[in-house]
């Protein structure tokens, strides 16, 4: 039995109490001296290798689970208050849907359903649906929710269809992950960047700053000698403006369910499902989507 718990927030409190990563996974915020803009860089190969191992995820569709992931850590970065992003995109075709949950301290999980998972192949055919944004604050209760046409299985190019229609802001994202050509199990870099204008960004600038992404060199020429070279690609986005960088955080993999969770997400059960299950004093096996825990819960305990 596999537990829905899309909509649980993460604890973005926990943070503080994880020791801290060694690994070179990084999110990057700064903001322009006397420019009007706001970037976000995200690098997190070795989270989303923990997070793939988990789910024995390879090849297209670990590459999607992460660019997925990067889309939901660039949005949350945005987030006013303690709380959460849950990022999903709905497609058709070789497998349905693949979503990730994030906080501005950098917890992330991130999931496409085992079924999917387990019957893909090298080179899937996918359409892109629909991408739905819920805003959640550290209550799990909805602060927001927007749902969007996709318009590309390329998550940059959704990101920004999503702030343009959503959120009617000035933006522009790129997002790349690479799976290794050698173990398809594991990737290469997971990266991406977010451009947004601030409100009072006057023509000039914005003009400026569509010339620097439009003329940016491809995303993946800034993996070199086997690291992502994020702080590189700072540099050729600032263009011609004088940049702070205002926080680096540390991204780690996190799945807040427990067996108390669990038992809360079980009382949908109707009374005589309950009841039959007490009867035949069976032991439920309770699956995460996220994190692939598994929960024996009693029959008892219902």
């Amino acid at each position: 039995m596999l537990i829905d718990s899309n909509f649980i927030a993460l604890d973005s409190n926990i943070f503080y109490l994880l020791p801290m990563s060694k690994s070179s996974d990084i999110i990057v915020r700064a903001t322009g001296e006397k420019a009007p803009l706001r970037f976000v860089l995200v690098s997190i190969k070795n989270t989303m290798n923990e997070i793939g191992k988990k789910h024995e995820a390879k090849g297209f569709a670990f590459k999607f689970m992460a660019e997925t992931a990067v889309a939901s850590l660039l949005l949350s970065s945005g987030l006013k208050f303690p709380g959460t992003v849950n990022f999903r995109i709905e497609t058709s075709g070789d497998f349905r849907l693949a979503q990730a949950d994030s906080t501005p301290q950098g917890l992330l999980r991130a999931m496409i359903p085992q079924d999917d998972l387990k019957k893909l192949g090298a080179k899937p055919k996918i359409t892109a649906q629909k991408i739905t944004v819920i805003k959640l604050n550290e209550k799990a209760e909805r602060i927001k929710e927007s749902i969007v046409e996709a318009p590309s299985t390329q998550m940059g190019v959704n990101l920004t269809a999503y702030l343009h229609q959503s959120e009617q802001t000035k933006s522009a994202a790129g997002i790349l992950a690479e799976v290794s050509e050698e173990d398809p199990s594991k990737l290469n870099f997971a990266m991406g960047f977010l451009l947004e204008a601030f409100p009072d960004a006057g023509t000039k600038e914005l003009e400026i700053m569509d010339a620097v992404v439009r003329t940016l060199p491809d995303l993946k020429s800034f993996y070199k000698d086997g690291e992502y070279k994020l702080l590189d690609l700072l540099d050729q986005l600032r263009g011609p403006y004088p940049i702070e960088i205002i926080r680096e955080i540390f991204p780690q993999a996190y799945c807040p369910c427990s067996h108390e969770r669990v038992l809360a997400s079980l009382s949908s059960l109707h009374p005589c499902e309950v009841r039959d299950l007490k009867q035949k004093e069976e032991v439920l096996d309770v699956i995460c989507e996220y994190c692939r825990t598994h929960y024996a819960v009693k029959a008892s305990e219902l």
